[in-house]
């Protein structure tokens, strides 16, 4: 809620925009400075290159330049209090740190008479709906709850029409757009289409309406709502949970969003940055219901817009770091055809069993099938491929795990391949000696003795390594857990455990 007193945590400085501007400030506090700050995109403190220093509490934001609109706020006393930044950027205030919504008075800004005018009624009908909350948890019959139900909702009614008014009335001042950006889209939905006998016709009407104009109260194409505390939540909002969650669907919108910002860098810069955040944050997650996968977003960002456009990047980041990134997870992407192996052998139950009693079988790298191409050869529904290495602890425990889930899960279409990852000839003889200790057949065990080219197409950089490919030999998940190809196969098993 605005005008919440809160305790500063972090504050980071940059300098000042793009004339002057002239705060004067009496402020009742126990410090003997005063800093003027803004919002950007999110509740992040960002302050101006202005600190005052207050003699007998009195002091002047000053500048040369004039600041961007936004929501800014004036810190003492370890706690800040908001203010609106408009078009007139030469006015006072007169504020008391121990109230600051109902002890600050300003001379000469209409836009924060407002502002403070509608935060104190928000209080107040906060305060309102509490009580109406409590009483309706308290009543004692089905007529009284219905009763204070009405009352809640001609209490919502009442703060809907008062904030149109004063959007109406102040439609010049920056703070209209603002009080109009805190009213959720979903207030104004009209009713859907019926024929005559009062059916819906159209079910899909009001979610199309409501995706078309999210963004009509909160326009995230307005520079000025860039320095406010919800600007990047309701990007992500539209982003994450308005559009259907599909990759290629989200990949379009993003690509549309960036499009119309791209003439204004600062906008463009805090869209671009806020994306590719969220779904660099997001990469980890398992996909297991079909759905947006973060990490293709994220390749798509940084190919079509972060490399080539991140001006503010550093030339090492993109070369060194990004570019690396991208040719790394770009080749096993969900979605995408698993790259090929090349050299693949075979190694047969039979191998295995001879090997147990010959040590040059054992240790012959020539020994097994070769395939041109193991993707040509799935059959069943899925297929596991299992990259793992005979030295790795972990690897020989996740291993036997994963034959368990293929012993369950084979009849609901599992298959799984095996890769053990080290060229040698000792590490082919121990890897033997571990599956037959173990008996883990019935799948297919194979390694690569002449390249290790599938470790790059497949970003292996640790093991156990595990994809799920489907019968065409698509990535269907990709770097899971044996508990999440549980989750997958034995859904209900997985929950109850």
């Amino acid at each position: 809620m605005f005008g919440t007193i809160i305790f500063l945590s972090i504050i980071t400085t940059i300098s000042a925009f793009s004339q002057n501007y002239e705060i004067s400030i009496t402020l009742n506090s126990r410090n003997d400075t005063a800093y003027l700050g803004h919002y950007f995109a999110k509740r992040n403190l960002t302050i101006v290159d202005d600190t005052v220093v207050l003699k007998k509490g009195k002091g002047v934001f000053r500048g040369k330049k004039k600041l961007a609109n936004g929501v800014y706020f004036i810190v003492s006393d370890g706690k800040i209090f908001d203010i609106i930044m408009g078009d007139n950027q030469k006015f006072g205030i007169t504020a008391d740190t121990a109230d600051f919504i109902n002890l600050t008075k300003f001379d000469s800004s209409p836009e924060n008479d407002v502002f403070f005018m509608f935060q104190r009624d928000n209080i107040a009908r906060q305060k309102q709906a509490q009580q109406l909350g409590e009483q309706f948890q308290n009543a004692s019959s089905d007529g009284e709850k219905i009763e204070i139900r009405t009352k809640m909702q001609n209490l919502t009614k009442e703060r809907l029409e008062f904030l149109e008014k004063i959007i109406d009335e102040n439609s010049n001042l920056f703070v209209s757009k603002f009080i109009r950006a805190i009213i959720p889209p979903e207030t104004y939905v009209p009713e859907p289409p019926r024929d005559d006998e009062g059916n819906v016709t159209d079910r899909e009407f009001q979610y199309r309406w409501y995706r078309a104009h999210f963004f009509d109260n909160l326009n995230i194409f307005d520079p000025d709502m860039l320095r406010t505390p919800f600007y990047e939540d309701k990007l992500l909002e539209f982003i994450t949970r308005v559009i259907p969650q599909i990759t290629d669907t989200v990949c379009v919108e993003i690509d549309k969003i960036l499009t119309k910002t791209k003439s204004n860098d600062e906008m463009f810069r805090c869209v671009l940055v806020s994306l590719f955040n969220h779904y660099a944050n997001s990469m980890s997650k398992v996909i297991i219901d079909k759905g947006v996968v973060p990490e293709n977003v994220w390749v798509h960002l940084s190919e079509k817009w972060y490399i080539p456009y991140s001006w503010w990047s550093t030339e090492e980041y993109i070369e060194e770091t990004l570019k690396k990134e991208v040719t790394n997870r770009s080749p096993n992407l969900i979605g995408k055809k698993a790259p090929p192996i090349e050299m693949l052998m075979v190694l047969p139950p039979e191998h295995f069993k001879a090997a147990a009693l010959d040590t040059a079988i054992k240790n012959d790298l020539h020994a097994g099938r070769m395939i041109e191409d193991f993707r040509k050869e799935l059959k069943n529904r899925f297929t596991a491929l299992f990259f793992w290495e005979y030295s790795c602890g972990h690897c020989k425990k996740a291993i036997l795990e994963m034959h368990e889930l293929w012993e369950e899960s084979k009849d609901k279409g599992l298959d799984v391949i095996t890769v053990q990852t080290v060229i040698s000839k000792d590490a082919k003889g121990k890897c033997i000696d571990y599956i037959n200790e173990h008996n883990l057949f019935g799948w297919t065990n194979t390694w690569s003795p002449y390249s290790y080219t599938y470790k790059e197409l497949y970003n292996i950089t640790s093991t156990p390594a595990i994809y799920l490919l489907d019968e065409n030999g698509t990535i269907f998940l990709r770097n899971v857990g044996i508990e999440n190809l549980k989750e997958f196969f034995n859904p209900q098993q997985a929950a109850s455990q």
